[in-house]
């Protein structure tokens, strides 16, 4: 499989939104608020989006390319991609902001989100930006 030299550009999209997906708030307030029964939960359920944000943006930049790839080629991209990500750091950093913004709600509709649109109107619940959706993402709220 021959990936296009578009890819750093990709990389440069996936950081953004990890970054954005979970916008840092230093009030601890926030984690004690955010509805997750215990603090492991709360991490694994960063953990999860975090894998299911890399899937999305993985996929979607496939597309974008017009990249054909069996599930084997498919599942190893995700990883090259993900291992890139880890590397540079940008994991720390989503899982420390993830950590203080993510809610019940913000997760399940996250999860059930099958587009990068639809993931990032999820990450919005609840703050002031404006949300705007797609069909898979509003049927989860």
């Amino acid at each position: 499989m021959q990936l296009p030299v578009r890819l750093p550009v990709a990389w440069t999209v996936v950081v953004a939104a990890l970054a954005g997906c979970a916008a840092h708030r230093s009030d601890s307030k926030v984690a004690a608020n955010s509805q997750f029964p215990s603090e492991e939960q709360r991490q694994l359920a960063c953990l999860d989006l975090r894998d299911h944000i890399v899937a999305l943006y993985a996929d979607a930049y496939a597309e974008d390319e017009g990249l054909e790839m069996t599930d084997a080629e498919r599942a190893a991209f995700r990883s090259g991609w993900a291992e890139q990500l880890a590397k540079r750091g940008t994991f720390d950093r989503f899982e420390q902001s993830c950590f203080y913004s993510l809610t019940p709600g913000r997760y399940r509709c996250g999860m059930a989100s099958r587009s990068t649109d639809g993931l990032v109107a999820c990450m919005k619940l609840g703050s002031n930006q404006p949300v705007w959706s797609d069909e898979r993402s509003a049927s989860a709220r």
